[in-house]
């Protein structure tokens, strides 16, 4: 019974310590696969990402921009895997204020003519105005209105929060079962 269960942990282990070195490939990723811009201006830095994109999911990819700085987002998916049309979009993330209308019921007592209370009570509707904050999603860029474009490259006049919102198609082939091969 002992050689079972330990073979089962060391089982489990060997299928985590798979599991992170799969994920550490992806955060590598464009380090070791993607080419390098032949422009000097750009090269790739401590805020160079790659980030782990599943098929059909939106994956979203925080990132800070700051003022006076030149940016260049490229794309190098791996096309067997996530297809070669991968939907981008820069978003900035905003809050704004927004005024919104409520109905409130508030219960009054009745008077009488001479200004007693009577005992009976009655609803009274009123609206009242709120100010909320909401997160409101402004698309700067979208691949798909610039021919699928796989970078994009922009100048930054204030130092913002921005998210790199990835959707991959998947492959466009059916890979062959290691039966057929």
């Amino acid at each position: 019974m002992r050689t079972a269960s330990r073979k089962a942990l060391v089982g489990a282990l060997m299928m985590a310590a798979l599991q992170v070195g799969a994920q550490n490939e992806c955060t590598d990723y464009h380090r070791f696969n993607c080419d390098r811009s032949t422009d000097a201006r750009f090269s790739v830095n401590g805020q160079s990402k790659s980030a782990p994109v599943q098929v059909g999911v939106p994956t979203e990819l925080n990132i800070i921009v700051y003022r006076g700085q030149d940016y260049r987002i490229s794309l190098c998916p791996d096309e067997r895997v996530l297809g070669s049309g991968v939907v981008a979009r820069l978003i900035e993330k905003v809050r704004e204020p927004r005024t919104i209308t409520e109905q409130v019921i508030e219960r009054q007592p009745v008077y009488d003519e001479n200004g007693e209370p009577t005992g009976d009570h009655r609803d009274v509707t009123r609206n009242e105005e709120k100010v909320v904050i909401e997160d409101v999603r402004k698309v700067l860029w979208d691949n798909q209105e610039h021919e699928m474009a796989q970078e994009v490259e922009f100048s930054c006049t204030s130092t913002k929060r921005l998210v790199i919102e990835l959707i991959a198609p998947g492959a466009d082939e059916v890979k062959p079962k290691r039966a057929d091969m």
